[in-house]
């Protein structure tokens, strides 16, 4: 239904008012506040007004199906596992449904939301296409599949397996993952089979970079990972940008940040920072997640803000 994708675009955009939408799309009425209220769609005649209208705030740009994202650095510690976590619960409470996968064996994006593995977890459907992804709801919106150290067990075994790079990509896609608008995986700290098999089911990547010599040396490497990914498999993944993590105001991280947008210029860079921040600590300190910890947290806002530049 059109009034459903309307819906949730308007609770995505605060901003928007629906009496000044049906002005502004010449609807008379209150036809859209009706049909909004009855959940039935509007006429074809003030579909057709308002079309236009919306797609100039971005509508269009709303997925159709789930876009599958990989967040991926073969460093540790550059923030990967936190902008899974933080985006995923940014975009479900603006109301986009959001499935997160823990493809790290550390198992911290599971720990994070407190989900454990007792009834499953991805390495299982890995192993067997006929195991569906456990898929535990932490948040109206959002949902987890967690792993633990059996992802790094079964890691060996995958070496010698058929279509050893594709298997997570078939257990997303008999998982129903049209019922999400966003599968977010994150990455572990290599780019070995388990992140392979991450950019082999992804639509896009999203390199984490914390503006520093040792995280910024191997972008090299991560991009050849992602172009030869594509090349091989036939699949156009994309680069859905560098995200620098952990920044701060100083002339080194000024400075290579400076040199990552001059050096990779053809690739996007979100203007959108995240700040380094006690608060993300704080709240897995607690046990808390971070909008219910701190909403107003530089870090939560900068999330927030991300989900923008990500929809645009």
């Amino acid at each position: 239904m059109n009034i459903d994708k309307i819906d949730k675009f308007l609770k995505m955009k605060s901003s928007l008012n629906v009496s000044g939408l049906e002005k502004e799309a010449g609807i008379k009425g209150r036809a859209l506040s009706i049909a909004l209220s009855d959940k039935k769609d509007l006429s074809e005649k003030n579909w057709q007004k308002l079309l236009p209208i919306l797609n100039n705030y971005g509508f269009g740009n709303l997925p159709n199906k789930a876009k599958i994202i990989s967040i991926v650095n073969n460093k540790g510690g550059v923030g990967k596992t936190t902008t899974t976590a933080v985006l995923g619960e940014a975009m479900a409470r603006r109301g986009l449904k959001v499935l997160m996968v823990d493809m790290d064996s550390q198992g911290n994006l599971s720990q994070i939301f407190e989900v454990s593995t007792e009834n499953g977890q991805v390495a299982d459907s890995m192993l067997d296409i006929d195991l569906l992804l456990n898929q535990v709801e932490v948040n109206e919106n959002l949902y987890i599949v967690p792993s633990d150290l059996k992802l790094q067990k079964i890691e060996s075994e995958l070496l010698t397996a058929i279509s050893n790079q594709h298997r997570l990509s078939a257990a997303l896609n008999i998982t129903l993952i049209e019922n999400y608008d966003f599968v977010l995986i994150d990455c572990p700290p290599s780019l070995g089979l388990l992140t392979q098999n991450a950019i082999n089911a992804s639509h896009s990547c999203l390199v984490t970079v914390q503006p520093e010599s040792s995280a910024v040396v191997g972008l090299d490497t991560i991009f050849k990972v992602i172009s030869d990914i594509g090349k091989y498999s036939g699949r156009n993944v994309a680069v859905e940008g560098i995200l620098f993590t952990m920044v701060e105001k100083n002339m080194v991280h000024d400075g290579f940040k400076k040199f990552v947008r001059d050096t990779y210029a053809n690739v996007k860079v979100f203007k959108t920072e995240i700040k380094k921040n006690v608060d993300v600590s704080k709240a897995q300190a607690m046990k808390e997640q971070l909008f219910n910890f701190k909403s107003k947290s530089v870090v939560a806002i900068a999330y927030d803000e991300l989900i923008d530049e990500i929809l645009n």
